[in-house]
């Protein structure tokens, strides 16, 4: 079986990547702007593409079984240009046009809930299920995860630690929404998924 990542090199993506590695059966595709990087994983396939610029990646996509889709951004960045709408809404827009005529599946990384201040965040997540609906029908999978949180990102580490912590012993229950989940916890669903097994992760809470 073949995949293809988008945005493999990517904190979440880098996590699939390294979980789908175990199983030797699998043909790994990681498509970024960078390519390869010093920790890139053993096995995994690295494409360096500008998906606004280059249309080369189309067939790539096209002949994989599973393309999944983890570009995007948490919070706009104006020094950078960079907005919800040309980092998160257009590259997936494009992914999702360029495999519409096949029969593949996609996959996207979506978002069960956020804080208030990131409501466009959440805009922007729906904007894009909603398209992959529409033109891809069943073949489109979103799965709704809170925070994803790793050690190698401290940043959201320790607040995603403390939550899950009150979580588990039934404290403050509304959090619930936020549902934080460990990178490897995850990247294993997501596996599933693949699997054809269930996960809990394609349900909103």
């Amino acid at each position: 079986m073949k995949i293809a990542v988008v945005g493999g090199t990517g904190l979440v993506g880098q996590g699939i990547l390294l979980e789908l590695s175990k199983d030797t059966t699998l043909e790994l595709h990681s498509i970024s702007r960078n390519g390869k990087r010093p920790n890139s994983i053993a096995g995994v396939n690295y494409h360096s593409f500008d998906l606004a610029h280059d249309t080369s990646w189309h067939s790539l996509l096209q002949t994989s079984d599973w393309v999944i889709d983890c570009v995007g951004i948490l919070l706009p960045n104006k020094s950078k240009n960079q907005t919800y709408e040309n980092s998160s809404i257009e590259p997936a827009k494009l992914i999702i046009d360029s495999i519409a005529n096949f029969d593949n599946k996609f996959l996207f990384i979506s978002a069960n809930s956020a804080p208030f201040f990131l409501n466009n965040y959440l805009h922007a997540k729906r904007t894009v299920e909603n398209y992959a609906s529409r033109k891809l029908g069943n073949r489109a999978i979103s799965v709704y995860p809170g925070l994803v949180y790793s050690k190698f990102r401290r940043s959201n580490y320790y607040p995603a630690v403390i939550l899950d912590f009150l979580l588990k012993f039934k404290l403050f229950s509304f959090l619930r929404k936020f549902r934080p989940i460990s990178r490897e916890r995850f990247a294993k669903e997501i596996h599933y998924i693949i699997e054809g097994k269930n996960s809990s992760l394609t349900y909103r809470i």
